[in-house]
This record gives C-alpha cells, structure tokens and sequence, in this order.
C-alpha cells in the first residue's frame, strides 16, 4: 500500500507551493502538506479496444512504476463543522506548474459549506516543470523540500490520483502509513511531523468524495470517469469545468488520435484527444456536472448529451475560458511564490479588453446540488444551453445565436449577463485565437437608453438575482454579493 508522510515542513521557502494566501482561508481551517508514495499501476485501452464516441472504454492493468508526490489539504478542525465532502482536485499543470483552481477559497461553496478541499499533484509537470520552466515544478522551485518527489510518466496518473483518493477517504485507515511517518521533507532530514499513525484528514469522517477539474485537469477527468471510475469506483461524483469534450489518452504514447494544436513534442505532456470526440459514458451510476464557459460551447457541441439521473450540463453564457474570476487571489500567491505574477499569452493575445464576466456564481451553486445529488440522489436543476443559430450550410463551423447587443442567447444566464453593461463574448471576436474572449462597455448613450437612472438598473438586477435564486443557478450567499455591487454600481 501507499505509504503516507508528514505534515511536511520546512524547506528553502518554508511554506508550501501554491499555499493559500492571506485571508483565503477562514478561521477554523487548517492547511497541511503530505507526501505520499508506493507503486502507481499504468492502464491501457483493452485489445480491440478503441476511444468510442459513447465513452465506454475498458482497459486492463499495465505494470505499475514507482511514485512519490505530494498533496495539499485544507480541512476544518473542528469535526462538527465539517460536511463529510473532500473535494479532490486534479491540480492543473498547462502553465508548467502546479495550479490549484478556483475550489479552494474562503468564498468557494466547498468550504462555505465545511467541506474539505485536497489538492492533488499527480503529473509530471507539476513536480519537473516544462523543459523551459522547470525552475516553476515542485522540484526547481524548492529542491530542498520537494527533492525527491518523483512521477515517471502521466500514465501513472490516474492510479496515484485513485490513490491519494484512498488516503483522505472513508476507507483511510487501512492504508500502510509507517512508524517513520513523520520524516517527510524531500531530503528526509526528519523535518516533518507526525505520530506512528499519519490522518491527512485530522480524524474527519469522510462520508463522499468528489472529484473535480478545470481545462486540461477536466479532460484528465472524463477519462478517468470513462475508464477508470468503472474499475475503482472511488469517487461519488466528478465536476468537470470548462471541459472541451475531449478526454486524453490513457497511454500518452499508445495509440490513439490526437488534438492537431497539441506540437508532437508536447503530446506526452498534454495529452488531449480531439474536442468534442466523445461523450461521458452513460452506464455508471455516478453523477457528473459539465459546468462550461461560452467559449467550449462550439467544441463541445458534438458531444451534448441530454440530462439524465446521472448527467448534467450548464452553459453559462457570456463567459470565457480564463473568465473575469480566473486568477483572482492568484496574482498574491504567484507573486509570493515567484517573485513575479505568471505571464499568460493566452490573455494578452486578445482582440479587446479580456472578458470580465465571473461564472464563479454558477459553480458555487453547482457544487451545493452536487452535494445532494451524492448524498440523496437529487439532481441539479436542468439548464436551459447556449442556443446555436439557424444550421449552417454543410461543412460550415456553427455559430452561437446573438441578440442585439452581441451577446449570446439562451444558457444559464447570471445577473450580470442578463442586465447588461457590456458585449460580453466567450471566445476571441479577432483572428488571434484566444481563452480569454473580450468585454466591450456599452457607450453611455446605450446605458442611460437601457436604464434611465440607476434605480432602474437596480430594479432589474435584483429581478435578475430573484430569477437566478429560483433557477438555481445562484446560491443566497452570492445573491447577497451581487446586490450589494450592483447598488454600488456606476449605472447608467
């Protein structure tokens, strides 16, 4: 079995990466680092297997390699206040390092609700960095503390993420956690702390755990609910963001198609099949939410599923991939931890002021269905999608229906959407390709046509707000947020 390591202390930093800041996480929680490491099996696709459009892909057991990794935990104390839900987090590694997502903070519903968030590093470039930025991985960034993590190959991920599942889980106690347990920095100098017996959870009872990512950690995600779920059966739910229908390959050098954007070089590092190849599996009983922007509406059209017991997807219109919530807390920790705030291209190659719109409101929301739907078996409320104008001629790219400001029509619509201030458009508008799309004010002339004063605003936005309450696409604690900005609001 795994074994666990720590908490882990100390270090050239003397904090760990990617810690949270100040003030992102209430009183009453704790964060802790551990280390966790044994033999990851590899899968591959069954003989005669094939990456099927329905998502039902079976795969066998390849031989295991060894692993050593680390994983963050943000837990409350107290036992009363927690909800018996871990979030685990597939951490993101697109930017050549270890991104923890959206999930985790003070206002994330996860903890809002006492929930427990863990932030699981399970691929290469998290702990190597890319070849032109390993300074950014776990090891270039702190090698004192991080020195001997060690993932061979991605194709070891998925076993070490079903594995830190188990060692956070219902089941953690048997896990084979040592009497040196607590000698857990990267040189095992004995830096660490820890007793003959090692709970990352600090005694919780888990009761539910619920798998989550964003962009590329999503695609890892629907893989792993199409081939891997089926096989464990460790997780009572997945909430994919802003996923682009594409999963990845389960052997990064098997064969298999592949994104054409993704430089031959690069494809056993992001290993991303085609956008929009293939559908979540319909035959497992656990419930997965597709929570996506309006720029993956177009590459996730071919592959829009109905609504089932055990399947949903949100659209929320108006949003970009990289939305106006994207790194919002980051810019601290990156600064912190880097001495400088992480360049972006895909932001700063835009054809306009990037898009401002949050879709945060909507994954708080999503994440309190969520937790009734794996605790009672009550689905989220379905959502009206993205509407699509009049079908194109043969062989020509679909677009989305606009209304007479530019903005999309139909899918979930957040207050600051559905009283507009703004052209708000989830993909690049210009010929640069993009993430970030765009957010073009209205002129002043628009704004005092649409709201003769700022009492008039104020009345719709709050209809809106009520509207998005009983949709249930906004939570009152959001609610309450938006009321308060839209009264403060320079409109018209």
């Amino acid at each position: 079995m795994a074994r666990v390591t720590g908490p882990i202390v100390g270090g050239s930093h003397g904090w760990p990466f990617a810690a949270a800041g100040d003030g992102r996480l209430p009183e009453g929680y704790v964060e802790e680092e551990y280390f966790l490491e044994g033999h990851a099996v590899q899968y591959a696709l069954a003989p005669g297997g094939e990456y099927a459009h329905d998502g039902r892909w079976d795969v066998v057991a390849r031989e295991p390699s060894r692993f050593r990794t680390r994983f963050l935990v943000r837990r409350p104390v107290d036992p009363a206040r927690f909800s018996g839900t871990v979030v685990v987090n597939w951490n993101n590694v697109s930017l050549g390092f270890d991104f923890v997502g959206r999930l985790r903070d003070a206002e994330s519903e996860v903890i809002a609700s006492g929930g427990a968030w863990v932030g699981a590093s399970v691929q290469k470039v998290g702990l190597d960095g890319l070849p032109d930025a390993g300074a950014r991985g776990l090891i270039g960034w702190d090698r004192e503390r991080y020195g001997t993590l060690s993932i061979l190959h991605d194709d070891a991920s998925f076993d070490i993420f079903t594995q830190i599942a188990d060692a956070i889980g219902p089941d953690r106690t048997g896990a084979d956690t040592g009497a040196d347990a607590g000698t857990g920095t990267g040189a095992d100098t004995g830096t660490g702390t820890g007793a003959d017996t090692v709970d990352p959870m600090g005694g919780l009872v888990v009761e539910r755990l619920l798998a989550a990512g964003e962009s590329q950690s999503a695609c890892r995600l629907a893989t792993y609910y199409n081939a891997i779920q089926p096989v464990t059966q460790r997780f009572d739910g997945f909430l994919l963001i802003v996923y682009a229908g594409g999963g990845t390959r389960i052997e990064a050098a098997g064969p298999g198609p592949a994104l054409d954007s993704i430089p031959e070089e690069l494809r056993s590092v992001i290993n991303i099949l085609p956008f929009g190849s293939h559908r979540l599996r319909p035959d497992l009983a656990t419930p997965a939410l597709v929570l996506n922007s309006e720029t993956e509406v177009l590459w996730y059209l071919p592959v829009r599923q109905p609504d089932t017991r055990t399947h949903r997807l949100w659209e929320v219109a108006g949003t970009a991939h990289l939305d106006g919530g994207f790194g919002e807390g980051m810019e601290a920790e990156w600064q912190r931890d880097f001495g400088e705030v992480v360049s972006m291209p895909l932001i700063e190659a835009v054809a306009g002021p990037p898009n401002t719109l949050s879709y945060d409101p909507a994954a708080n929301a999503a994440l309190r269905h969520l937790w009734s739907w794996m605790k009672d078996g009550v689905p989220p409320p379905e959502q009206a999608r993205v509407e699509l104008a009049a079908k194109p001629a043969s062989g020509s790219q679909p677009e989305l229906l606009r209304d007479e400001f530019g903005n999309a029509i139909g899918g979930i619509r957040l207050p600051d959407f559905a009283v507009p201030t703004a052209t708000h458009v989830g993909a690049s508008v210009g010929p640069v390709p993009d993430l970030a799309g765009t957010s073009t004010p209205f002129t002043p002339e628009r704004l005092r046509a649409l709201y003769p004063d700022h009492a008039a605003y104020v009345e719709r936005y709050e209809r809106a707000v009520d509207e998005g309450l009983a949709k249930g696409i906004l939570l009152e604690e959001d609610a309450q947020r938006l009321r308060e900005r839209a009264a403060a609001a320079p409109v018209p």
